[in-house]
């Protein structure tokens, strides 16, 4: 498997938040999505840094690779 790129890495964590909201919203866990979005809301995946994305990345991913 080969290494992705970072424009790849960057969709994947993307994709992550999407599933995870999605989750939150169909079993009725308002509470848990309100404190998700109100700590995260930070998180600007188009202009993060390249490092940035690397290390959330490898953070969720690293042992795949």
């Amino acid at each position: 498997m080969s290494k992705p790129t970072i424009q790849e890495m960057r969709e994947q964590l993307v994709n992550n938040e999407v599933d995870y909201i999605t989750e939150l919203v169909f079993k009725d866990r308002h509470r848990e999505l309100f404190d998700f979005i109100y700590t995260n809301s930070f998180r600007d995946f188009k202009n993060i840094d390249d490092n940035d994305v690397i290390e959330m990345y490898m953070n969720l991913y690293g042992d795949m690779l």
